[in-house]
């Protein structure tokens, strides 16, 4: 089983705010070298859902971790985003996925969210 990871957000107007996926896509590409990892918007933006599991499967995958980067499991996780994944991948009954919860709560999302607080800067 060859694995891959589609990291996977809502999607903006906004390039900045689609740049921070690419940007945490190269994070993991670089923990996970030997496994292929893109990043998909949801939705408003591209690259989508389809064509990135597209190009997953193309490369090889058979398995795709898809990484939920939001912070609760709303309606987008747990609705939208597996009803693209299973319709994108319709067309290749061999490969199978999973799909990881959002981010938030955790004890390490509160620790990043005080050290990035002007808080943290107290003494």
């Amino acid at each position: 089983m060859q694995r891959g990871f589609l990291i996977i957000d809502h999607g903006s107007r906004r390039a900045e705010s689609n740049q921070q996926l690419l940007t945490m896509q190269e994070l993991v590409q670089t923990a996970l070298p030997d496994n292929p990892c893109l990043a998909a918007h949801m939705e408003i933006a591209d690259p989508g859902i389809p064509s990135q599991v597209n190009a997953l499967v193309a490369a090889g995958v058979t398995h795709i971790h898809v990484l939920c980067y939001f912070l609760s499991n709303g309606r987008h996780i747990t609705e939208d985003i597996p009803r693209l994944v299973k319709e994108s991948l319709a067309k290749h009954p061999h490969c199978t996925y999973d799909i990881a919860s959002a981010l938030g709560p955790d004890q390490a999302l509160a620790q990043l969210l005080l050290k990035r607080s002007p808080f943290s800067q107290e003494s």
